[in-house]
């Protein structure tokens, strides 16, 4: 409770410090990962710095004022080295501003502390941290002491197994004692020979090896005849028990071997700061600081779902317990890691649910269901839909007429009929009276789009227009002008759709194609275009059931898993690189046929850093080689003009032989294509190599395609075997993620963003069904997250979470 008294300047400045610090710690977080979005940092700080420049203060504190102000002054137009460096000389000076509360004699931090997060604090006050090891804590993004009690144990070892260096056991770690017995030092210059040290018990020896050792630092340290104790990792060498750059400590005369932690934790290394003294700071941290932790969970919540505290579950990770089970640690499964695996996914989840919550709560327009059109469209239609087909469609057509707003994902393999799926629930739309809109990544399949859907509705109530940029200035201000009277009832186009001028008269439905090629900013543009319209995203790409639930967890998901009657399966066969001559047959006899084929490589040009094919060389060594045939050529550093020509040629049969990077894995529909063949196909992710494959048996011949990959990595062609054995997209998109991880496995939307530093996808499904479900129960009960027992967890989410799931798209 405040006293009634007016505070001091100096109690307004220790107020003010944690504002002063909270967005500069922000924008420095992940290597600066936030700095280019923060547009408005300049005039934030301007702000809070404004109202303390009123007071007077001691010259020094006066001094350090004046300093932040300069060192915000022009920092927008600043070269971004420069801003990283103002930022972190910012932060170096709020901390010095601060005034230390007196500590207790166990060294715990003070109590009393009303103004600030002590966890806040910058780690260069920390015992043995000063300015120089502070910065280089800060190049792993350290840069308070909270950062440090996160910054956890990479794996774990077991120094409860001691004993003789008989019972050493290879591949596992081991601590024993001897006898220094020969020591072989390099008589090279430059340290170019190992420093090698035998020791001896009277059970056998065990040979210590450095590489890069401080040789005459080693060498008084560690005579001949010196008894130490070692420890590290087993190995073995030439038949002998070894252990490269082992922790070894000399014991003085009748010194027995004492046991350090019974389960070392290892850190991941820091350059410039040795093992020891790394582990040294963080654990000194661990254990002042951890009970400072809040934790953003009720007590009911921990209770309910057997988790420990968050403070704890920190503390136990740092220094385990001598009975922590080792293996559970290091499979990343033991409870307290769980805690923290738990607290990711259920804050993802908790935003997610809030973000749906949000959108079905705004009103939408309930279409009627109208089904005049679509009953003319079965009559055009050559084929039956699939009950996958008739599911979706169903689930579609229930959200349209539902006066809550739809936003759904549907997911379905290359070929399965999505395309046909959104078409019939756009006629529902427009024979509502309202108009719809289709987005497509590219001008090609914009326009194979927009072909499809005259030749299927040639109704007199449809008028459908294709827009995109190439069109002349007249053509597009026409179809610009038919859109916004609404005499243009569905629009087809790439991304001149959500372009200014672009201005529709009641827009009711989006349909954006390849969802994963567009920023979520592009789809929300186009939606901002309507009243509240409803959306469905399409994807060929199947989206594991975990990446799904997290990546679009707003959305609700249909899945179209059925692939219509009549496809022609896709052989797939994979061939060492040096069976190339095998696949050339076999191209040859799809030619002669009067087949096209695709040859995929990873690389546009030679490189010198990377010993595989590229694209630029195999056009060269293809048009030799067929030269009574045309060979195309199509890579990413064409001009977007030039590939939608390339593409347009080769399905217009202008190409028997199209060379191409993978930036044909989202392309035209080309039936007449019947052979793939990807070079190095170890170099591409199965889900990747899924969706390649896709652009072949789109017609009636049989298919064939070929991976061809090196004999490098004893498990590159096992890997590319699942291929082999199924067509199933999400089969392959599970074990894909198995492989690759999540990182790897959502692209460059994701790449640097490690949104989960804990949680695996994988391996915590399970938890992630949990952590969802708590999160939708909370919200049920409290939608507003405005209970006293959750105002902790709507904190969390603003103040922790904001920047995390922007990366994410939800927000």
């Amino acid at each position: 409770m405040s006293d009634g008294r007016e505070k001091t300047p100096t109690e307004r400045l220790q107020a003010a410090l944690p504002d002063l610090r909270r967005p500069l710690i922000l924008a420095a977080r992940r290597d600066f990962a936030a700095l280019p979005r923060m547009e408005g940092l300049e005039r934030r700080m301007a702000s809070l710095l404004s109202p303390l420049e009123s007071f007077a203060y001691p010259k020094l504190i006066a001094d350090k004022l004046e300093r932040l102000s300069a060192l915000f002054s022009g920092f927008q137009d600043a070269p971004d080295k420069d801003r990283k460096t103002r930022i972190l000389a910012a932060l170096a000076t709020i901390d010095s501003l601060e005034i230390r509360q007196p500590q207790e004699e166990t060294g715990a931090p003070a109590a009393s502390r009303p103004d600030r997060r002590p966890l806040d604090m910058s780690v260069q006050f920390l015992k043995g941290v000063g300015p120089r090891v502070a910065q280089l804590l800060a190049g792993k993004n350290l840069l308070t002491i909270e950062d440090l009690l996160f910054f956890l144990p990479r794996r774990y070892e077991d120094h409860r197994r001691m004993g003789k260096i008989a019972g050493l056991v290879p591949g596992e770690y081991g601590q024993s004692q001897g006898i220094v017995a020969a020591v072989s030092a390099p008589v090279l210059r430059f340290r170019k020979r190992p420093y090698e040290m035998m020791v001896q018990d009277d059970t056998g020896i065990c040979q210590l090896t450095w590489f890069h050792y401080a040789g005459r630092t080693m060498t008084a340290k560690l005579a001949v005849g010196q008894r130490v104790r070692f420890g590290g990792k087993v190995g073995l060498f030439r038949g002998r028990k070894q252990i490269v750059h082992p922790d070894v400590e000399p014991l003085e005369g009748d010194e027995e071997l004492v046991p350090g932690p019974p389960i070392h934790a290892v850190y991941p290394e820091i350059q410039g700061i040795t093992k020891r003294r790394l582990a040294a700071i963080v654990q000194a941290a661990a254990a002042r600081y951890t009970a400072l932790i809040d934790d953003p969970l009720p007590p009911e919540l921990l209770q309910a779902e057997g988790l420990p505290a968050l403070g704890d579950a920190v503390r136990f990770l740092h220094n385990p317990d001598a009975e922590a089970d080792v293996e559970a640690l290091n499979a990343g499964k033991s409870p307290q890691q769980t805690r923290l695996a738990f607290d990711e996914l259920f804050f993802v989840q908790l935003a997610l649910a809030q973000k749906r919550q949000g959108v079905k709560a705004a009103p939408s327009v309930a279409h009627k269901r109208l089904n005049s059109l679509a009953t003319r469209f079965y009559r055009n239609f050559p084929h039956k839909l699939t009950e996958a087909q008739k599911r979706v469609l169903l689930e579609i057509v229930d959200d349209l007429t539902s006066p809550k707003p739809m936003n759904r994902l549907l997911q379905g393999d290359v070929g399965s009929g999505k395309t046909i799926v959104a078409i019939l629930s756009a006629l529902l739309v427009i024979e509502n009276g309202r108009q719809a809109a289709l987005m497509a990544p590219t001008e090609i399949l914009a326009e194979q789009h927009y072909k499809t859907f005259l030749s299927l509705c040639d109704f007199p109530e449809v008028h459908a227009e294709l827009l995109t940029s190439d069109l002349r200035r007249a053509e597009k201000r026409a179809i610009c002008e038919g859109i916004e009277s609404g005499e243009v009832n569905f629009a087809v186009g790439t991304h001149a759709l959500i372009q200014e001028g672009v201005a529709f008269r009641d827009l009711g439905y989006v349909i954006v194609d390849e969802q994963h090629r567009f920023g979520v900013s592009q789809r929300l543009a186009l939606q901002q275009k309507g009243r509240r319209p409803d959306c469905l995203v399409m994807t060929a790409t199947p989206i594991p059931r975990s990446l799904s639930l997290t990546l679009y967890g707003d959305l609700d998901v249909s899945i179209i898993d059925e692939l219509p009657a009549g496809r022609q399966p896709i052989e797939t066969c994979v061939l060492w690189m040096s069976e190339r001559a095998a696949m050339e047959r076999e191209l040859e006899r799809h030619l002669a046929a009067g087949r096209q084929a695709y040859v995929i490589t990873p690389l546009i040009s030679e490189s010198d850093k990377l010993d595989a094919a590229d694209a630029e060389s195999e056009h060269a060594a293809l048009t030799s080689r067929f030269s009574d045939r045309r060979v195309g050529l199509l890579h990413g550093r064409l001009s977007v003009a030039e590939k939608e020509t390339v593409m347009r040629d080769f399905r217009d049969g202008a190409y028997d032989i199209l060379v191409a990077t993978s930036v044909v894995e989202v392309g035209v529909d080309v039936p007449n294509a019947t052979v793939m063949a990807v070079q190095h196909a170890e170099r591409f992710g199965l889900s990747q190599l899924h969706q390649l494959r896709g652009r072949i048996g789109r017609g009636q011949h049989p298919s064939v395609c070929f991976l061809m990959c090196e004999k490098v990595g004893e498990n590159a062609r096992e890997r590319l075997s699942i291929l082999e054995q199924t067509t199933d997209g999400f089969r392959i998109a599970e074990k894909d993620l198995e492989l690759r991880g999540p990182g790897d496995f959502m692209g460059t939307r994701q790449v640097g963003e490690p949104v989960f530093l804990h949680a695996n996808l994988v391996r915590d499904y399970d938890l992630l069904l949990r952590a969802r479900c708590v999160a939708q129960a909370i919200l049920e009960r409290d939608p507003a997250l405005s209970h006293a027992e959750h105002l902790r967890l709507q904190a969390e989410l603003k103040t922790r979470w904001e920047e995390k799931l922007g990366f994410l798209g939800i927000g």
